[in-house]
Order: structure tokens, then C-alpha cells, then sequence
């Protein structure tokens, strides 16, 4: 039978998942590749055993029900990855005030407490966690391939210290970041190697380039 081929696969993809070592591509193909062999797996055990014993057999169906388990985990463990890739589709609100000539941009809270922007790096939009922590605009490995940098030109010798722990990242330099209708030119970052970082991360490099920040309640209010 097929399907016992397909759910011993399904588990080894799962494996390899929360290892990391598919980090190289996104959370969101990571799943869909996941569910989709869970899903045809349990198809194939659903045909098999309906043409053999004109019924359907309640294993693929068991089968099933620990695929939405596995997929479910996947999800957990990428979890800030995936919300950072549905931010994609949001736009920050931007207020222009013509009083000050000053511009303005709106972020609203997340579920999670969180605030995050999509910004445009290099022409291409990467979502990002507002960490005031950080003092550094701190991007993923995969967002930075996304912008168009290559692997000889990170270095990673700059050592930092993370919730993980101690780690090194690349120190570059972004030429250019916009958020709404603020932009900010020359900004302090760095890249963090593959795998070590799951949502990246809009330190104070660029904060601190601004007229003002200011926190209310649910909204973070960002002047230029």
C-alpha cells in the first residue's frame, strides 16, 4: 500500500522542519508541502481500500486526523515566520501632515502584543518586528536572498547576543528602508545566518533616525 510510503515521508519532512533544515525555504511552502503528501497520502489509502473492499476503511481516516496534528506542529514551530508572511498583504496607515510637513505612520497592535510593518528593502517588501531592543534593523538570511544579496557578501563576524543565545550575524549597510511614507536612508543592520531567526527585526537604527516615536494603547505612531 502506498499510503504507509506516503505517512512515513510526511514524517520525515515534519522532521527535517523542526530541525531546520529546510530553512532555506519559506514556512508557508513548508506546510504546503507537508500537507500536501499528508492529504494524498490518506486519498490513496482512501481509493485502495474502497476498490478492494467496496468500503472505506477507517485508518486513512485515523491517518488523516494525525496529519492535521503534524501540519498543526509545523505551523506552531514557524508560527512567527507565517504571521510575518501574511503581513505582507497589510499596509501600514500613513498620515501626512502638511502642518509640520512632517510624515506619519500608523501601526496597529497584533494579537500577539506585537507590533510589525512591511517594509520596502531594496524594492521588495519584507515584514518586520518592531524590537526596541534591538539595536539594529536585524533581517533573516531568507529575507536578505529575497532583497538580492548573495552569500559572498555576508560575513558573519559581528557577534550578538539573541533570546537563543550567543550568535554572529553580517553586518551590512541598507541603502534605503521605507515604511508607508517614510523613508530612511543609510540604516546600521546585519543578517542573521540561516535557520537563527524566525521574524526579522526593526531595531533602533531606524528608529532612532526618526522625529518620534510614540506608543498609545494599540498604536505605535512612527514621525519623520
Amino acid at each position: 500500500m502506498l499510503w504507509p510510503i506516503a505517512f512515513v515521508c510526511a514524517v520525515i519532512f515534519c522532521g527535517l522542519v523542526v530541525t531546520g533544515a529546510l530553512a532555506e525555504f519559506n514556512a508557508l511552502t513548508q506546510l504546503l508541502v507537508a500537507a500536501s503528501i499528508f492529504f494524498c497520502g490518506a486519498s490513496v489509502g482512501l481509493l485502495h481500500a474502497y476498490r478492494h473492499h467496496l468500503k472505506l476503511s477507517a485508518v486513512p481516516w485515523i491517518w488523516a486526523s494525525a496529519a492535521m496534528i503534524f501540519v498543526g506542529a509545523v505551523g506552531y514551530q514557524q508560527r512567527e515566520e507565517i504571521f510575518a508572511f501574511a503581513m505582507l498583504e497589510r499596509e501600514p496607515v500613513v498620515i501626512e501632515d502638511t502642518a509640520s510637513l512632517r510624515s506619519e505612520v500608523m501601526l496597529m497592535r497584533a494579537w500577539d502584543g506585537h507590533f510589525r510593518a512591511v517594509a520596502e528593502i531594496s524594492g521588495q517588501p519584507v515584514g518586520l518586528l518592531v524590537d526596541t531592543g534591538a539595536s539594529i534593523v536585524l533581517i533573516r538570511y531568507d529575507d536578505a536572498r529575497r532583497i538580492g544579496m548573495s552569500d559572498r557578501e555576508l560575513n558573519y563576524n559581528m557577534p550578538v547576543t539573541t533570546a537563543s543565545g550567543r550568535s554572529f550575524v553580517a553586518p551590512v549597510t541598507f541603502d534605503r528602508i521605507e515604511i508607508g511614507g517614510i523613508v530612511v536612508h543609510n540604516v546600521k543592520g546585519a543578517v542573521a545566518q540561516p535557520g537563527e531567526l524566525h521574524t526579522s527585526l526593526l531595531g533602533m537604527s531606524f528608529i532612532e533616525q526618526l522625529h518620534e516615536a510614540v506608543f498609545r494603547t494599540d498604536r505605535l505612531i512612527l514621525r519623520y
